[in-house]
């Protein structure tokens, strides 16, 4: 008579099985562990509290942001010096070609020096209307708009302001009146009020409010225009006239000088200013980083040794499985 197969045995079969998917349940999240250095179980991990995980989550959030503030920051601050600095080397240039080219009634030497300040002016005019990713530079708050008209538009405007001045001095105070009247140069300008302040750390913000009416921008282009005015024929037929202009011309582009350069000082301290910004949020992400870490990574030592101590747990469970099998087999044989 052929034996059947035990309840004992079916239930060993039963309690075997269930042990087998046990622990491949378990390898398969070690394994997962191991392969991405986290822990599968994040609540079990944190023991069911995510109060820290959740407050270094929020502070690397804001760090991101930080990241992408100062980024812009440093990029845009890079290129409005670059663009004064085109300003700053042409009017240092032309001022000190001026004044070693022009002497009494030199009326050669004022042509000569006179396109140079044309092609210096369209120049400072051009880098004032520079754009840094699709924005303005010296717009201020409307910077999708260039702050100023083409340098023709400025000088026509100015020609037309000065018409009937006739002597040197009557065009240096028609064309410093111009550049000081709200109907004037003032009334070219596109752009907007100063920018607001950009937070760029923790309660940290970096402001950078300058705009085409900055003073020493103003200075410098009343100075430039004034040579340029020169290249288009004004004070035809008075060569001492003309050279006592472009005299002073150059004299306001030495003297001014110093404006500029503590122009260029102040976009310099925002860019070191947004530079130490950087490294700091960047210190304290990888600080925060790591803590997030410590939180969530799975210690892959361990993982390998609680892995490997399960696989042969496995293994052994299989070969008790088989012989349970065989003998189970065996005794119905």
């Amino acid at each position: 008579m052929v034996s059947r197969v035990g309840h004992g045995d079916a239930s060993l079969t039963t309690l075997l099985s269930r042990q087998s998917a046990s622990l491949r349940a378990e390898i398969e999240r070690r394994s997962t562990e191991l392969t991405t250095g986290l822990h599968r179980d994040m609540g079990a991990a944190v023991g069911g509290d995510f109060s820290a995980l959740a407050a270094v989550e929020h502070s690397l959030a804001r760090l991101k942001g930080h990241a992408a503030a100062t980024a812009e920051a440093a990029l845009f601050t890079d290129a409005m010096q670059a663009a004064l600095g085109v300003i700053s080397d042409g009017a240092d240039e032309l001022g000190a070609n001026i004044l070693r080219a022009v002497g009494p009634a030199r009326e050669t030497s004022v042509d000569a020096v006179a396109m140079e300040a044309g092609r210096t002016y369209a120049t400072a005019v051009a880098a004032l209307n520079t754009r840094f990713s699709e924005r303005a530079l010296f717009s201020g708050m409307n910077a999708g708009t260039a702050p100023l008209p083409g340098a023709e538009a400025i000088l026509s405007a100015l020609e037309t302001a000065i018409g009937g001045a006739a002597t040197a001095a009557d065009v240096q105070t028609a064309v410093a009146g111009w550049f000081a009247s709200p109907a004037g140069y003032d009334a070219l300008y596109a752009g907007g009020a100063a920018r607001t302040a950009l937070p760029i750390a923790a309660e940290e913000s970096a402001s950078l409010p300058v705009t085409a009416l900055d003073p020493a921008i103003k200075d410098t282009l009343r100075a430039l225009a004034t040579a340029a005015l020169l290249d288009r024929g004004l004070l035809a037929g008075q060569p001492e006239a003309r050279a006592q202009l472009m005299k002073a011309a150059g004299d306001d582009l030495a003297t001014g000088g110093e404006a500029r350069a503590q122009l260029t000082a102040r976009v310099g301290t925002v860019q070191a200013q947004v530079a130490a910004a950087q490294t700091r949020n960047a210190a304290e992400k990888s600080a925060l980083e790591i803590a997030r870490a410590g939180i969530t990574a799975a210690d892959p030592y361990d993982t390998a040794t609680v892995l490997e101590d399960l696989q042969s747990r496995l293994e052994s469970l299989y070969l008790v499985t088989s012989r349970v099998s065989r003998l189970s087999l065996a005794e119905y044989l």
